[in-house]
């Protein structure tokens, strides 16, 4: 499987979608914030400025810093400096309402919690910082006093803030906790896969062997291994690259060939091994031979003369101390059969 570089128009896809993100969120909360603030400042008689300031910011701002974000070389950098604009209204806003209770804690609180979910400690004490700078310059223009009455009016125009805003800001984490587990997910199962061959790796393979071998105490149970006669040899004389197809084949066989329950793995550059569960060692013979003879079938354009063959070892899980000693036995069992001429099938009780 190839190496996966994103090229500048998957970073771009990605760009656009927290953009748009945050257009949506910029575009709720500053309206939703300009209710309550609206109705402060008219209940303070506020002149047309500040007014017409909080109109821009309302109705103009969000549609303003996507524009801006967009035309941006760097996209997610404009976004930053717009986000620090955010934090600087927030402060200077709750500064014009003179601090007035109930719109000034539920917008400081939704500021934090918004930047603190956005970008941890870091993006926090960034947003705070300019939000007292917003504060500090504008508080003078208030006439540095408080305003401490809540009125009926505010306080309704209060609460689509503090649940509305509140709702979506729990729907986006939702969403990207969500793609983050996801993601999770398919790194934890990368990590336990050969993506080259599609089948669990060595890592997988012996958390399986420990839970089979204990499983086994009360059933019988098999473990073959299977290795690849003379890859290096078609390495040498075809390429790399015949190699891979062979072995490519042979882990195909091992997925369409295997019971449901079965369990095919990779154990080395060219070995392979097969946990076959509640079976006996003759039922196990059964399934060694099937694999022979659909890997004879494997032929490479290279040399119409090729056919592909393995040496396969079976061990069964009795009378072995651990899972290391039955994968050792059924290893020595192979190592047998490749002194022996190769192209069969030993167990470690008659190999």
């Amino acid at each position: 499987m190839p190496y996966f570089f994103p090229d500048e128009s998957h970073v771009r896809e990605r760009s656009d979608r927290f953009l748009r993100r945050m257009y949506l969120m910029r575009m709720l909360g500053t309206f939703l914030c300009f209710l309550p603030i609206a109705s402060v400042l008219e209940e303070r008689g506020a002149s047309w400025l500040p007014i017409s300031l909080l109109v821009f910011n309302g109705f103009v701002w969000p549609h303003l810093a996507m524009m801006i974000s967009r035309r941006s070389k760097k996209p997610n950098q404009a976004e930053f400096r717009n986000l620090a604009f955010d934090a600087i209204a927030g402060g200077a806003w709750v500064a014009l309402m003179g601090v007035c209770p109930l719109p000034s804690a539920v917008i400081t609180s939704i500021l934090i919690a918004d930047r603190f979910s956005a970008g941890g400690w870091r993006l926090l004490r960034r947003a705070m910082a300019f939000y007292c700078i917003g504060f500090i310059v504008c508080w003078p223009f208030s006439g540095m006093t408080f305003y401490t009455e809540v009125t009926v009016r505010t306080l309704w125009l209060t609460l689509p803030l503090s649940t509305l805003y509140i709702i979506a800001l729990s729907a986006a984490n939702y969403s990207i906790s969500r793609k983050l587990r996801d993601k999770q997910h398919e790194l934890e199962k990368t990590a336990l896969m050969d993506p080259f061959l599609g089948l669990p790796n060595r890592r997988l393979l012996d958390r399986r062997l420990m839970l089979e071998f204990e499983r086994s105490r009360q059933d019988l149970s098999c473990l073959m291994v299977l290795d690849v006669d003379d890859l290096k040899m078609v390495n040498d004389l075809f390429g790399r690259e015949a190699g891979d197809y062979v072995l490519r084949s042979v882990a195909t066989i091992l997925r369409q060939e295997t019971g449901e329950h079965d369990f095919p793995a990779l154990l080395g550059d060219d070995e392979f091994v097969v946990i076959l569960p509640g079976i006996s060692e003759e039922e196990a013979y059964a399934v060694g031979y099937r694999l022979l003879l659909k890997a004879s079938e494997i032929r490479l354009s290279q040399d119409a003369g090729f056919q592909c063959s393995l040496s396969a070892g079976i061990a069964t899980s009795r009378g072995r101390e651990d899972y290391h000693q039955w994968l050792a036995a059924a290893e020595r069992a192979v190592a047998t059969i490749k002194q022996n001429g190769k192209n069969s099938i030993g167990s470690a009780g008659r190999a």
